[in-house]
């Protein structure tokens, strides 16, 4: 597929809640321009977009793919997008690699909750943007009532393009309100209006057309293209397709309007990045006479051919078997092969111009927001801002061999999905996982298992409590043990009491007279440090505590660091045992993120989870709640917040501090430690 200038090129992201038809409308176009024989079915796992084994099974997608065709001279760069929330990362990815985007609508659901995330990702990334009420040959469906909702939704530039014509009260094919007379909704005076909306938006979109318009002039087919062409790129005019991708309705008066009205490369004025020597803003021109530039928005893991890079070219020209400088890393990269991908299929190239997408095969250093330029003149383009993940799960091996390999596996699967994230709880031992819901988390147990024959199970992860004590105590730790030999001698009498939340320990030493010679101390805190690490409650670790030597004994010939520290281990679980301890848990503070109509149930479920509602503010039409909440209430909270607001709530937290565990639920964890402990005695 040869490009030979950048404003042949038309780069058009797809995006919508799940289920609306973006991966059949890619097959009813590859169908149309006959690269396909038959338009393949998610349900039955044989089209082109969805092709890795995980997409196959679950009978939707997961990853974005990309899917070149040429149209009247045009190369297109269809990015198809999954539609399920938990995949948002892929969509963002899209997002950025896109010039256009295509908001895809359900007629059988209309409005759905992921259309106006995914309009406002668009929106934000200032892409000029239409849509495609799909699914209109299903019964029951109401053109205009969508219509009205989308227009209701998004604002009146929203303006059809093309109405449905029904025979016999089935979709026979549509009819383009650029073109004729209406034969199609037997509502004229609608059709009408729906003209007179375009002509006036061709009008706004130039002033010589503007003048001509309020002159009473007519406007020529030609200078309403000219107008709405102008209009569309800057964001001014949303035109609306009706039609069918299955029955394959509305296709070619689509793909015309790819062609004749969306932005090319050349449309976008500037790309703006900054000079990583002097941290500069700089502007970078689309254009095959500006030094070479290029951003990687995705990166992909293929079994057979390694890591692949998805890059989009924003100036000069990409060459194979040629040399790049990473701005990101300040490394260099050899380039090996070039690809252009249909899906899975592979076209290898030669060059690839600025405006245009591809894979880089191989990359060593290079992952996903990494900035690709010439060395002399380099440039590092903005990354793309991915959602911190939500749920977080334990992870367990489920073999030694899993263990050995779990570290490579994962390594993989995170470089090419950066909403995932993985860490090591320190206290519980625990490794943990981090995705944006329980899909995203099964799919990467899949993969890890399919691809890199890594079998985990995933948990709720432990919470790390801590003990403490509550009141001040004096206790003794005393060590004699006589052998053959040298004997062992250690004794120390410790002041023990409660001091501040998260200050853990405050060591220190009182001993006057040398009742303990200096060089014993230091053991002594190790033997307190190693028996705070498990207390009497239910054996969780030891916190804000201070810990006095203040008296002892020692012998010249038996005593040894080894003596005091089991000494100084032995006085602090008396003290322990005998300073009434309780158990403490972690607290968090959590920023909640919700439309208004949610606000009532999410506060409800706060305070039902022990949660302390601290304050409330409006932010950029959302209601942002702040509380603090046990993290044992929160393991679950993105499925319970999900749940509540129908998809569309958000959430962030971090840790605050430690509290007292109430009573009862004190009582039920000793419990079910003491219960643990006895099964595995």
């Amino acid at each position: 597929m040869k490009v030979n200038e950048t404003k042949s090129i038309r780069n058009l992201v797809v995006v919508s809640h799940g289920n609306a038809g973006k991966t059949t409308l890619s097959e009813a176009i590859l169908f149309k321009r006959k690269i396909i024989g038959r338009i393949g079915k998610v349900e039955d796992g044989n089209t082109v977009s969805d092709y890795q084994p995980e997409e196959k099974e679950r009978k939707f997608s997961i990853s974005l793919s990309i899917i070149p065709f040429e149209y009247n001279g045009v190369k297109v760069n269809y990015i198809d997008t999954p539609g399920y929330s938990d995949f948002v990362g892929e969509v963002l990815s899209g997002i950025r690699g896109g010039d256009n985007g295509l908001m895809l609508i359900n007629a059988a659901g209309g409005i759905e909750i992921q259309t106006k995330k995914y309009w406002k990702f668009l929106e934000n990334g200032h892409k000029p943007r239409a849509f495609f009420v799909n699914k209109l040959d299903l019964e029951g469906t109401d053109f205009l009532k969508i219509v009205e909702q989308v227009r209701q939704t998004f604002g009146m530039k929203v303006i059809p393009v093309t109405v449905p014509i029904y025979e016999n009260g089935k979709l026979s094919s549509v009819f383009s309100l650029f073109d004729g007379k209406d034969q199609g909704l037997n509502d004229s005076e609608t059709v009408e209006e729906f003209k007179k909306q375009l002509r006036e938006i061709a009008a706004e979109g130039d002033d010589s057309l503007l003048e001509k318009y309020l002159e009473g002039g007519e406007l020529s087919p030609e200078d309403i293209k000219v107008g709405l062409r102008n209009a569309f790129i800057r964001e001014n005019f949303f035109p609306l397709f009706a039609g069918s991708a299955l029955s394959l309705i509305g296709i070619d008066e689509f793909l015309n309007f790819i062609v004749d009205f969306m932005a090319s490369p050349e449309d976008i004025v500037n790309i703006e990045g900054t000079n990583p020597k002097n941290n500069e803003l700089e502007k970078r021109k689309i254009s095959t006479d500006e030094t070479f530039s290029a951003f990687v928005f995705k990166t992909l893991s293929d079994p057979y051919v390694g890591k692949l890079s998805f890059t989009k070219i924003y100036s000069g020209i990409l060459k194979s078997n040629s040399q790049v400088y990473n701005s990101s890393k300040d490394a260099l990269e050899k380039l090996s092969q070039l690809l252009f991908l249909t899906g899975s299929a592979q076209e290898a190239v030669d060059e690839v111009i600025a405006g245009d997408i591809c894979v880089i095969t191989k990359l060593t250093v290079t992952q996903t927001n990494d900035t690709l330029s010439d060395r002399d003149n380099s440039i590092l383009y903005p990354v793309i801002k991915f959602p911190e993940p939500m749920l977080v799960k334990s992870m367990r091996p489920k073999t030694k061999n899993d263990e050995d390999r779990m570290s490579i596996g994962l390594a993989r699967v995170i470089e090419e999905d950066p909403t995932l994230k993985v860490s090591k709880n320190l206290e519980t031992k625990e490794q943990l996982i981090s995705g944006i819901g329980e899909i995203h988390l099964s799919v990467v147990t899949e993969k890890l298992s399919q691809r890199y024959g890594v079998n985990i199970d995933l948990a709720v992860p432990k919470v790390p409590y801590r003990e403490t004590i509550t009141t001040k105590i004096k206790v003794e730790g005393k060590y004699k043990k006589q052998t053959g030999g040298h004997g062992q001698y250690g004794h120390c009498l410790l002041e023990v009491e409660p001091i501040e939340r998260g200050k853990a320990l405050n060591f220190e030493s009182k001993i006057f007279g040398g009742s303990i010679p200096k060089q014993y101390i230091p053991a002594i805190e190790k033997g307190v440090k190693e028996a705070m690490g498990s207390g009497m409650l239910a054996g969780f670790s030891v916190a804000d505590i201070g810990v006095a030597v203040v008296d002892g004994s020692y012998h010249p010939v038996d005593s040894s660091e080894m003596a005091f520290k089991i000494a100084g281990s032995m006085a602090l679980k008396k003290a322990l045992e005998q300073g009434n301890s309780i158990l403490l848990e972690p607290i968090e503070n959590i920023t909640v993120l919700v439309d208004e109509q949610y606000m009532g149930d999410v506060i409800g479920d706060l305070n039902s989870k022990r949660g302390k509602v601290l304050g409330m503010k409006i932010e950029n039409n959302k209601q942002i709640i702040e509380a603090l909440v046990p993290l044992a209430e929160i393991l679950n909270y993105a499925n319970d917040l999900n749940s509540i607001t129908q998809g569309t709530g958000e959430f962030t937290m971090e840790f605050s501090h430690y509290e007292q565990v109430p009573p009862k639920i004190a009582d039920k964890i000793i419990q079910e430690s003491q219960l643990k402990k006895g099964k595995e005695e």
